[in-house]
């Protein structure tokens, strides 16, 4: 077992406390625990309450995704932590963490890590680094497994795990910061196949800022599925390393152009919620106009900046919006699924039939807003073939 004394020394030269002062430093390290681990032994199992950060100080634990026989198993080497997604999106763990070699893992609580790793700028930036290299790696291996499984299994087996590893890696949209009352989420997707383009997203940057976000890849089936799984890491690591909101979607724009030969592209939605200030920031590229409900007033379009789509125009341009949010005020996002809904008679719902329908539901939570306007297309379509994937996310500022 490492010495307790020899534990900060150790954790100082990993990603997570990286650029922290030595004394905050020492001080996480006594108030958490030291946690011993046996070869086979489970840390965490999925969709149970998770309360603390684990850092690997030795040995390897490994994340295990498994769904109708396919497992897929991705290494957390020493320096790396586990756990802190559902943390961050307070949410329930979503697979299951095995011990594979002996190991030590430091045992950070939450209160010790909100107080003391997330509360600054640099912890968050340690901490969305993590994620994204973990979510990167997770990609990696389920595009190798998917190689593999194509190979000699069902194709449809495959795209059916597929589509639930990446179901999991966006947050659950029914559980969306329940333990932040002053915002009210819910999100939903359909896919018109296993796998898909569109996504949401939904994060607590920090104590005070909520990132939301919601995209489109071009395509469908695979292609969009592994783009999409692009866009997502690259915007969650880029929305909170970059020092200003006006640099995320020119830098994200650079990195998708990058080894983009098949001319892949997405529209999306994304902006930040200062709960402090009350103050919305929000960027537009390509995508559909949200449609807001402010100062009591019905849904109508929000005005939003006219930027182009990322990742096909290099010097692209993508200009910010400011809105002051008031208690009660309400945003709906959606992507192109809606709108593009067709009945038996090729006949599509359009932009007028969500305001509509949006202003006919009666003082609505987020989560009746959705589900009913998803009624409400369901009865329009009537049966009809689905050709394109369907995502919804509304947010209420409620106040304090």
């Amino acid at each position: 077992m490492i010495p307790f004394p020899d534990i900060a020394k150790l954790v100082a030269q990993h990603e997570l406390f990286r650029g922290f002062p030595a004394e905050v430093i020492e001080l996480v390290v006594n108030q958490s625990a030291v946690r011993r681990l046996q070869e086979g032994e489970i840390l965490i199992h999925p969709g149970t309450p998770n309360d603390s950060l684990y850092l690997v100080l030795d040995g390897e634990l490994r994340v295990v995704l498994e769904n109708a026989g396919t497992q897929v198993s991705i290494p957390v080497p020493p320096g790396e932590c586990i756990g802190e997604m559902s943390l961050v999106e307070e949410r329930p763990t979503s697979a299951t963490v095995v011990c594979h070699e002996a190991s030590q893992v430091l045992v950070i609580a939450e209160d010790v890590f909100w107080d003391h790793l997330a509360i600054s700028r640099q912890g968050v930036k340690n901490l969305m680094g993590i994620m994204a290299e973990r979510l990167h790696r997770n990609n990696q291996a389920l595009m190798h497994e998917i190689e593999e499984q194509m190979k000699y299994k069902q194709l449809a087996r495959d795209l059916k795990t597929a589509g639930n590893i990446q179901a999991n890696i966006v947050p659950n949209g029914s559980q969306l910061f329940p333990q932040r009352p002053e915002i009210e989420v819910y999100a939903r997707t359909q896919q018109a196949r296993a796998v898909g383009g569109d996504f949401y997203d939904a994060l607590a940057l920090d104590q005070n800022r909520i990132y939301l976000a919601i995209g489109d890849a071009t395509g469908k089936g695979m292609p969009a599925a592994l783009f999409m799984m692009r866009t997502f890491t690259s915007l969650r690591f880029l929305v909170s390393n970059c020092p200003s909101f006006d640099e995320v979607l020119p830098e994200l724009n650079k990195t998708l152009l990058k080894k983009n030969n098949d001319m892949m592209f997405v529209s999306l939605w994304a902006g930040i919620l200062d709960l402090r200030t009350r103050e919305l920031q929000y960027v537009n590229a390509g995508h559909h106009p949200p449609f807001a409900a402010l100062g009591g007033s019905t849904f109508q379009p929000l005005p939003v900046p006219n930027g182009p789509i990322v990742g096909v125009v290099e010097e692209a341009q993508f200009d910010v919006a400011t809105l002051q949010v008031e208690p009660g005020d309400t945003i709906f996002l959606y992507t192109d699924g809606l709108p593009e809904a067709y009945d038996p008679n090729k006949e599509a719902f359009e932009t007028e039939r969500i305001e509509q329908s949006l202003n006919s539901l009666q003082e609505p939570s987020m989560k009746s807003l959705v589900r009913g306007l998803e009624a409400q297309v369901a009865a329009f379509v009537n049966g009809a073939p689905t050709h394109d994937d369907l995502t919804m996310l509304a947010f209420r500022y409620v106040g304090k």
